[in-house]
């Protein structure tokens, strides 16, 4: 079974849908979805008869959207990772641990969502399940499948049409359908999905890790029971509730409290978290499908309903807590490092997305930042593999890249889009591994290509039309940048900010060419020239918004920074300029802001920058209250916050890198240099670093740094 073309199954419903491409340019219309139903759940269940002679059993699944599984009532795992048709995963698992002598029952619960949305590719008809198990005898038996839709579950959209609430009726529900002596008589057989067209391989990251952990304070007060879980978690609340027939329990889930102690279930960032549960009649349990980003909970039950146990189900991709630690002197440092971290966490779900509650999307900028984190917090590339691979396959919908992948909705940002190499530059810094670098290098060379076609006679981008010019988000935080931003269409002329990105992804294009011992493809000493002469105030020492305006917003000279493209004599005018604006811009941007400013030397700056208490730095989030790390620099900068955007987790690689000064680089020998810039205010350090299947730690104390190989 190294190749695994399954048979797939469906429910009839699905049997004779053709399924639609959702694919297009962001500025085209949608097409139209098929005439199939949405928000569809439902359960089945195959048989499995085992012996132990048969030794180790290996079963490969795939599902279209999704699965749960479970054998004999006990739960396995969940998946697959979202992913297109043409490149669709299944997941591998040896569950000889959950099988017993004899007859066996692998049950799942399946699901199509149907939504043109972030999260999944869905939307498009497609919705069936695959899977087949073989033993170390070589024994390979297909499953075949009887099913059972459920309508317990019911509810309208929230976020950007992310996910439908869970107003579930238990009456509609048997608790005990995914047990061994469960009676599936009267159960249909799903039937064949003629018009499969998946190409599977093996999802090339874990499956999430799934756990249950108590609530960090229960308070039981009249009218309900109020959960803190302690910190932004997610996942959703397991209870179990005893009640007469038709009785309800309101829950209420939330980032934050309202000013009276209530929870915000209207959250900020534009999910509602309002859902009922019906109870039929004795004792009943909850076990939600979906996840949420939430802290707090308030369980609203009716009249002679009593809750007899709350327990919170948790999911993200798998991070061993221990690998990266840091402990210092610097009790605000320490706490900096820990919600970026748990925003990382959380956020790092089957795909880097840019916030698990309004959108739980991957987005492309958001992952340059993200997988940096998440690479030196794992010591694993396995994420960042996944990310850049499913980023390089939107070149079949544009060559210059989609910015949110994978997914149906089709969205476009040139910004990002001109970030994709540095993925690749990640990837090399931590690897050293230049076959991987030679497959993708045609599709940043084609990222560039595309690009050039807004390109005039000296290199330069005019009015790039066909993708988004972000320059920052949210747009008060552009630092008042000096060129009319519309969308969809972008004002005639030429600005800063695509252009130093253009410029920056043509240096990248030559680093890798140089790296592959291929000659240069573009100019990049000419495009830089270019720019310098478009862009640079030789008066101020400054780059402008735009040819035509000497306003030197804070973005216009970051990226020039960032790429080194600044003129000798106006360094230090720059960082100068930059550490006295401070960090009037994104979050997303903070980590080009820190890198430039380390780029230059000035790594003191780049210490006092991430512990800043203005009201634009991380300490602001804790003084707000933050658990994870957040979209803006506080809770009012932006009018629909989310309280977990690992896009801004920008001090857990600039400190490991630039401050404490492990940096990776595939020409030591070790893969590594050890160059640490800490400030002297920082008296002790204990820094933990997993690298290449090694551990390290830096150590401050007395005065001395030192860096030691931790034994395996």
């Amino acid at each position: 079974m190294n190749q695994f073309t399954p048979n797939w199954y469906t429910i009839p419903e699905f049997a004779q849908v053709a399924p639609i491409f959702v694919y297009h340019k962001e500025q085209e219309d949608n097409p139209q979805p098929p005439k199939v139903p949405v928000n569809v759940h439902v359960l089945a269940r195959s048989h499995y008869r085992f012996k132990r002679d048969q030794g180790k059993v290996i079963l490969r699944i795939s599902a279209d959207d999704y699965y749960k599984l479970y054998i004999n009532g006990r739960f396995v795992l969940q998946g697959p990772a979202s992913a297109y048709p043409e490149a669709y995963y299944y997941n591998q698992v040896e569950i000889t641990p959950y099988l017993s002598e004899g007859d066996n029952v692998l049950s799942l619960h399946l699901y199509y969502q149907g939504l043109i949305n972030r999260v999944w590719n869905s939307g498009d008809g497609r919705f069936g399940v695959a899977a087949a198990v073989e033993d170390q005898t070589g024994n390979s038996q297909e499953l075949s499948w009887k099913y059972k839709r459920s309508d317990a579950f019911k509810g309208e959209t929230t976020g950007y049409d992310t996910q439908f609430l869970e107003n579930f009726d238990s009456r509609l529900w048997d608790e005990d359908w995914n047990q061994p002596d469960y009676d599936d008589s009267l159960w249909e057989p799903m039937v064949p999905a003629l018009w499969a067209d998946y190409k599977l391989s093996c999802q090339p990251v874990k499956p999430l890790a799934v756990y249950e952990e108590e609530p960090k304070n229960i308070i039981k007060k009249r009218e309900g029971w109020f959960l803190d879980l302690g910190r932004e978690v997610t996942g959703a609340l397991k209870i179990t509730a005893s009640g007469p027939e038709g009785g309800q329990i309101r829950i209420l889930c939330g980032e934050e409290l309202n000013e009276d102690g209530t929870v915000r279930y209207e959250m900020r960032c534009n999910c509602r978290y309002e859902e009922t549960w019906t109870l039929r009649e004795g004792i009943c349990t909850l076990d939600p499908y979906d996840y949420k980003g939430f802290r707090y909970a308030m369980l609203v039950p009716d009249e002679g309903v009593e809750i007899q146990k709350v327990t919170a189900i948790l999911r993200h991709y798998p991070l061993e807590d221990s690998s990266c630690q840091l402990e210092s002197s610097s009790e605000a440092l320490d706490k900096i490092f820990e919600i970026c971290k748990n925003g990382v966490r959380l956020g790092t779900q089957e795909a880097y997305l840019d916030c698990p509650t309004r959108e739980k999307g991957q987005y492309l900028g958001d992952s340059v930042v993200t997988a940096r984190s998440q690479v030196w917090l794992s010591g694993t590339v396995e994420m960042l593999r996944k990310c850049i691979d499913q980023f390089a396959r939107t070149k079949e919908i544009c060559p210059g890249l989609m910015g949110v992948a994978p997914g149906s909705f089709m969205q476009e940002i040139g910004d990002f889009s001109l970030l994709w190499s540095q993925l690749l530059v990640l990837d090399y810094q931590f690897t050293g591994d230049k076959e991987f670098l030679r497959q993708y290098y045609p599709v940043a060379k084609g990222i560039l290509e595309h690009f050039s076609r807004y390109a005039r006679e000296d290199g330069l981008l005019e009015q790039v039309g066909d993708k988004w010019n972000l320059v920052d988000w949210p747009e008060n935080l552009r630092d008042g940048y000096d060129f009319a931003l519309s969308r969809p269409v972008v004002a005639p002329g030429c600005h800063n900010v695509i252009n130093a990105l253009y410029a920056g992804a043509a240096k990248t294009l030559n680093w890798i060419e140089k790296i592959l011992g291929q000659e240069e493809t573009v100019d990049w000493k000419k495009l830089k020239d270019s720019f310098v002469k478009a862009f640079y105030r030789p008066r101020f020492r400054l780059f402008a918004d735009s040819e035509t305006s000497n306003h030197s917003s804070l973005h216009s000279n970051i990226y020039p920074l960032f790429f080194k493209m600044v003129p000798e004599d106006g360094v230090d005018s720059i960082c100068n300029y930059m550490i006295e604006k401070g960090l009037c811009c994104g979050v997303l941007i903070s980590w080009f802001y820190l890198k430039g400013l380390a780029g230059a030397g000035r790594f003191e700056e780049v210490y006092q920058t991430i512990v800043n208490k203005s009201e634009h730095g991380w300490i602001q989030m804790l003084k707000e209250g933050a658990t994870s790390c957040w979209e803006a620099w506080g809770k009012d900068q932006k009018w629909n916050t989310s309280f977990c955007h690992p896009w801004a987790s920008a001090p857990i690689s600039v400190f490991i890198e630039d401050v404490a000064g492990f940096i990776p680089d595939p020409e030591e020998k070790k893969g590594f240099r050890f160059e640490p810039h800490l400030p002297e205010e920082l008296k002790e350090l204990s820094l933990t670093i997993p690298f290449r299947g090694n551990s390290f730690t830096i150590q401050k104390k007395d005065g001395r740094i030192f860096l030691e190989e931790n034994p395996r």
